[in-house]
C-alpha cells in the first residue's frame, strides 16, 4: 500500500497498480476501499471525485455534467483522453457514498457533498432510455469513440464485435445493475423519490436475461445481443439486492457459471469465445478482486435464502463461495489477474495491485459481512 500511496490535487489517494498503472483509477479506488473497509481511504476518493467531477461534454475526453472520471491523470490513446472513459464510476461514486455513511455513521460527507450527489443522478438519467435502461454512448459527450474500445470494467475488448468495439448504443448488463444500485444509494442519501427511477430500472433488466439460456447477455447494443457466459452475471450479485432475481433466474445463472470455473476462482469469460479474442487481458483471466466481489454477492444472497430457508439456492450460493474462495491459495503476492494458459496458470499485470490487496483483506477479515 506504501508504494501505490501518492497526492494528486492535494488529495492523499492510490495508484491501482505497479508497473503498469502509476495512476488514480476511480474504480479501483472506490471497490478497494469498500472491500478493505477503510473509511479514510474511501474518504479521500470521493472528495477526489467530487474535485474532478464532470461538468460540460467534451468529445475529447469523454466528459459530460455530473460524470465521474476514470482516471488520473489521463492517457491519451490516438487523440482521445481517457480521463472519463467510464459509464460505471459515476454509479461508484454514488455507492461510495452510501457505503460510508453505513461504515462511519457520519453523514456530514454526502452533506458537503451533495450538489455533486445531484448531479450525479443527473447524469444517470441522462442515459436512461425509454425502456429505463442505462445506455452508453460517445454522443452522450458530443463524440464518436472513446479512448478505450468499451466504457465498463472490461475495456479491452467487447466479443463478436468488429474491432472489439460495440455498436453504439450499448447497454452493459453489469454497468446497467451497478447504475441501478447507485441510484437506489442516492435515494437513501437523500431520502428522495429514486427509489421509483431505481424499481423502473429493474423491471427494464429482464430485457437484459435470456430465458433459453437462463443468463444475462453481456450487453445489448445496436445490432443485438452480445452473448456468452462470462463473470458478468455473478459479479452483478454484489450491486442486486436479495429479490431482484428469481429463484430460477439465480439458479440459471449458478448452473452456467460452472462453463467458467477454474481451480483458482471464476474466470472472466468461457474458453470457446476466449480463444477467439484478440486479448487476453479480460477474457482468459481469473482477477483476484473479482473473486472477492463475487464471494461478497454470494454471501448476500446466500443470508436471505437461509432466512427464507430455500435449501437448494443455499447450497448452490455456498457453492459459489467455495469456487471464489479458491484464489486465496495463490495470493503469497498482489498480482493483478492470474493468465490461463497451459500447462500452467501464471501471475500476470501489475504486483503489487491496489484491489488486489484490498480482495486479500477481504478473504481475510470481513468474508461473513454485508457490504452493499
Amino acid at each position: 500500500m506504501d508504494r501505490l500511496k501518492t497526492k494528486y490535487r492535494g488529495f492523499t489517494l492510490y495508484n491501482a497498480g505497479l508497473p503498469g498503472f502509476p495512476r488514480n483509477f476511480t474504480r479501483d479506488g472506490i471497490i478497494s476501499a469498500i472491500l478493505s473497509r477503510n473509511s479514510k481511504m474511501l474518504e479521500n476518493q470521493l472528495n477526489f471525485c467530487a474535485y474532478e467531477q464532470g461538468a460540460n461534454k467534451n468529445p475529447n475526453n469523454g466528459e459530460e455534467p455530473g460524470k465521474i472520471s476514470h482516471e488520473y491523470p489521463e492517457v491519451i490513446i490516438g487523440k482521445l483522453s481517457t480521463k472519463f472513459s467510464a459509464c460505471d464510476t459515476t454509479a461508484l461514486f454514488l455507492i461510495g457514498h452510501k457505503f460510508y455513511i453505513d461504515l462511519t455513521g457520519d453523514e456530514s460527507l454526502a452533506e458537503l457533498q451533495q450538489k455533486s450527489i445531484e448531479n450525479a443522478i443527473g447524469y444517470i438519467l441522462s442515459h436512461l432510455n425509454q425502456d429505463n435502461l442505462f445506455m452508453e454512448d460517445p454522443k452522450f459527450c458530443d463524440g464518436k469513440k472513446f479512448a478505450t474500445k468499451t466504457t465498463y470494467w472490461k475495456d479491452s475488448e467487447i466479443i463478436n464485435r468488429k474491432n472489439g468495439e460495440p455498436s453504439y448504443p450499448i447497454c452493459y448488463s453489469l454497468a446497467h445493475v451497478q447504475n441501478m444500485c447507485g441510484m437506489r444509494c442516492a435515494a437513501k442519501i437523500l431520502n428522495s423519490k429514486y427509489f421509483r427511477v431505481a424499481e423502473k430500472m429493474k423491471i427494464g433488466m429482464e430485457k437484459l436475461f435470456n430465458s433459453t439460456t437462463d443468463n444475462f447477455y453481456i450487453a445489448v447494443d445496436k445490432k443485438g445481443p452480445i452473448e456468452a457466459i462470462s463473470s458478468d452475471p455473478l459479479h452483478m450479485l454484489f450491486y442486486l439486492e436479495p429479490g431482484d432475481l428469481k429463484n430460477k433466474q439465480l439458479e440459471g445463472i449458478i448452473e452456467s457459471s460452472k462453463k467458467i470455473e477454474t481451480e483458482i476462482g471464476y474466470r472472466t469469460l468461457e474458453p470457446k469465445f476466449s480463444d477467439k479474442t484478440k486479448s487476453g487481458y479480460h477474457t482468459k483471466t481469473v482477477w483476484p478482486f473479482e473473486q472477492a466481489i463475487i464471494n461478497s454477492g454470494a454471501v448476500k444472497h446466500r443470508i436471505w435464502a437461509e432466512r427464507y430457508e430455500i435449501a437448494n439456492l443455499i447450497k448452490n450460493l455456498r457453492h459459489v463461495e467455495k469456487v471464489s474462495s479458491r484464489i486465496v491459495s495463490k495470493l503469497d503476492t498482489d498480482p493483478e489477474i492470474f493468465i490461463l494458459s497451459n500447462p500452467e496458470t501464471k501471475k500476470g499485470g501489475c504486483d503489487p495491485q491496489l484491489w488486489t490487496i484490498a480482495a486479500k483483506k477481504y478473504f481475510e477479515k470481513f468474508k461473513c459481512h454485508k457490504f452493499i
